[in-house]
C-alpha cells in the first residue's frame, strides 16, 4: 500500500488547527451552506472563507453551488475515521 504523506500531513494540519477542526467537525453532520459555518464555529466570515479554502485544496473537504449557496461537505472518509476514534478516547 502507497502512503501518501502529503495527504497525511495536510490532514493532521487541518486537525492540529482550532478553526479548520471546528470546522470539519461541523461537517461530520453533513453537507453545509458556506454561511451556516462561521455562525457553528463563532468566526468571522472571511477567517472562515481562507479556511475552507484550504481545506477544499488539500483535498479534504469538497463544495458545490445550489442556487446562490455554496454547500460544503467532507471528501476524505478518513475524517470520520478520525473523529470516531477521538471520541472513544483511545478504548479498545
Amino acid at each position: 500500500m502507497l502512503i501518501d504523506m502529503t495527504s497525511n500531513l495536510f490532514l493532521f494540519k487541518a486537525l492540529g488547527e482550532e478553526t479548520k477542526h471546528k470546522i470539519l467537525r461541523t461537517l461530520l453532520d453533513g453537507e453545509i451552506c458556506a454561511c451556516e459555518i462561521p455562525l457553528k464555529i463563532r468566526k468571522t466570515q472571511s477567517n472562515t472563507s481562507m479556511h475552507l479554502a484550504k481545506l477544499v485544496g488539500w483535498d479534504l473537504i469538497k463544495s458545490r453551488r445550489k442556487g446562490k449557496m455554496i454547500l460544503y461537505s467532507i471528501k476524505d472518509k478518513r475524517i470520520f475515521n478520525i473523529f470516531k476514534d477521538i471520541e472513544k478516547g483511545g478504548e479498545k
